[in-house]
């Protein structure tokens, strides 16, 4: 990812001519070469793609400057520069219809020709069920060898790449900013985890304003480097929908963890598993996806994974409760009060008269009671009907 003389005039194409990545790909293909599409006339250019009269205008601006100052920039920022012709160029991205002609990268990019990768998506409002959920999957599918994808948004992204940093795979955040920015400020200390041994990625150069739509237009890389996406929690409308069906669009799997059916959080999910997304309870569902093209570390081979740096400031467990859900720490009832839910479950109940005796509104009661589910702690029996374990 070193630069070469011809990655100035693709900075030209991208920064001053300002042409469309899948123009870029067929101008590439054309002239064999960014230097040979700058040296070109317009009118060349314009037999070879069809331009609207804005881009003729930016094509007759041959100037250099601003691909020198960026190159400068990246060099003082230790930012590496990928460029699409680029033989580490991840594979899956470059086939998509209109991969960027450049990546901007902070840290360390896997090898994603080689490794498997997913991504794992969902809302920024994300709720204690989807945090939880998200991090665990994202933990294991890490564990399990594989890149874990996000945003780096608040919410569901956070969590993916919170879970995957424990993991034993590098974790890869794919901005919808300039390369050089943190979005949102408060991840600053997540970004730092990431970037200890995996990286952030960016199609816009150091110093760069960009507005609401690159957020969307970010998310044709989330899926275009991933096998396939999960959203781990999205209501109706959300942006990880869109990602969902720009994997479709890609021709990536589709997955989705559902939630309860009353829940609007996870009515987005639920709507995806009802049209043929596939659900996912744990990192199984979607490692068997890709058994007869990867070799997954499981369970069965009972090696330790290294401990992470001070950054993560967790000691990562062994492969052997993988697929276990973490417990939680013991305390003793003067440290932490009774949870009321399972106070309250004195008995096999019925969810309203579970609600009456805890004084919780039915949204709320069946986010803890699916949390406590998944703790091992309380049963479902038909008819939403509980028990204690």
């Amino acid at each position: 990812m070193t630069p070469d003389t011809d990655l100035l005039y693709l900075l030209w194409m991208t920064e001053v001519a300002c042409i469309a990545p899948q123009k870029g790909v067929r101008l590439l293909e054309a002239f064999g070469s960014a230097k040979a599409v700058w040296e070109a006339s317009s009118a060349r250019i314009a037999n070879t793609v069809k331009l609207e009269d804005s881009e003729r205008k930016r094509l007759d601006n041959r100037s250099l400057a601003k691909p020198n100052l960026i190159l400068a920039r990246c060099k003082l920022q230790n930012i590496a520069l990928l460029p699409v012709y680029d033989e580490a160029y991840p594979q899956r991205l470059r086939n998509i219809y209109d991969p960027p002609l450049i990546l901007y990268v902070r840290g360390r990019l896997p090898d994603f020709n080689r490794l498997p990768a997913v991504a794992v998506v969902g809302q920024r409002k994300a709720t204690p069920y989807g945090t939880i959920v998200t991090e665990r999957l994202a933990f294991q599918l890490s564990c399990s060898g594989v890149i874990v994808v996000s945003g780096m948004a608040a919410g569901i992204d956070s969590a993916a790449h919170n879970g995957a940093v424990k993991g034993d795979t590098p974790t890869v955040a794919v901005f919808g900013t300039a390369i050089d920015q943190c979005y949102p400020a408060s991840n600053a200390g997540l970004l730092r985890a990431i970037l200890h041994s995996g990286a952030a990625v960016s199609e816009y150069p150091p110093g760069k304003k960009t507005n609401a739509g690159a957020f969307p237009r970010r998310n044709r890389i989330i899926s275009g480097l991933c096998l396939g996406v999960v959203v781990g929690e999205a209501p109706a409308k959300s942006g990880s929908l869109i990602t969902a069906g720009l994997a479709l669009d890609q021709g990536r799997d589709v997955f989705a963890v559902p939630g309860a059916v009353n829940a609007p959080a996870s009515e987005g999910c639920n709507e995806l598993i009802a049209r043929g997304a596939k659900l996912v309870r744990d990192a199984r569902d979607v490692l068997e996806e890709y058994v007869g093209l990867y070799r997954f570390k499981t369970a069965d081979e009972a090696e330790e994974i290294p401990e992470k740096p001070a950054a993560v400031k967790q000691k990562a467990p062994t492969l052997k409760t993988v697929y276990e859900t973490p417990e939680e720490p013991r305390e003793t009832p003067a440290e932490a009060p009774a949870d009321p839910v399972l106070a309250a479950l004195t008995d096999i109940c019925s969810l309203e008269e579970l609600g009456r005796r805890c004084g919780m509104d039915t949204t709320a009661l069946l986010g803890r009671l699916t949390l406590l589910e998944l703790q091992g702690k309380v049963r479902q029996l038909p008819g939403q009907v509980y028990e204690k374990v």
